[in-house]
């Protein structure tokens, strides 16, 4: 097989793999690439399928420190030592993002600020309709399994503030993934003709 021949394979496999990646920052380019933009720096970043893990963590890091810093409150520091613990984890993920990470992404000038990849949008098209329920009731169990907890250990007022935070994420992404569930449902009913 000749080199330019694999190449167009390659280029074509590539083309083909969608990046699980979706929300607020989320757009495509031109060619439709997936872009990072990054508000502070006003800049576009392409991301690769090689990169996706970290964007995911990157794009999410706010959520995993909350999180990090309750299970820090409730385990073995307390309510005040969770909360420097979690402003320095956020310092320290923050500067890795903007002084690591972003370095490593190609920059790109040409985002489509039309094309957003909206979480729903990419549940509909990404995702199979066990797999949206599926995740609809974890999200929700979340919430509700990140209450009880936080009631049944009798957190404090700060703890029961960070577990009330997690549990509204929970809650938001449960229903996000109950409405694309409805639209998964009302495209496969336009595709067979149903009501």
């Amino acid at each position: 097989m000749s080199r330019k021949l694999v190449k167009q394979t390659e280029g074509a496999a590539q083309a083909k793999e969608s990046i699980r990646l979706s929300g607020r920052n989320i757009y495509k380019d031109k060619q439709n690439r997936t872009i990072y933009y990054d508000w502070v720096t006003k800049q576009g970043y392409l991301i690769e399928k090689k990169n996706e893990s970290a964007a995911l963590f990157y794009k999410n890091r706010f959520a995993v420190i909350l999180m990090a810093a309750i299970l820090f409150g409730a385990t073995f520091l307390t309510v005040i030592q969770a909360v420097i613990a979690g402003a320095v984890m956020l310092v320290l993920a923050e500067a890795v993002f903007r002084l690591s990470f972003l370095k490593k992404l190609e920059p790109v000038r040409d985002v489509d600020f039309e094309k957003r990849v909206s979480g729903l949008q990419y549940i509909v098209n990404e995702k199979s309709k066990g797999r949206t329920l599926m995740l609809a009731v974890l999200y929700l169990l979340l919430a509700v399994l990140v209450i009880l907890n936080a009631v049944d250990q009798e957190y404090g007022t700060g703890l029961m503030v960070f577990s009330g935070c997690i549990a509204a994420i929970g809650v938001y992404f449960s229903l996000l993934h109950f409405v694309g569930l409805a639209k998964i449902s009302q495209n496969e009913n336009r595709k067979t003709g149903k009501k």
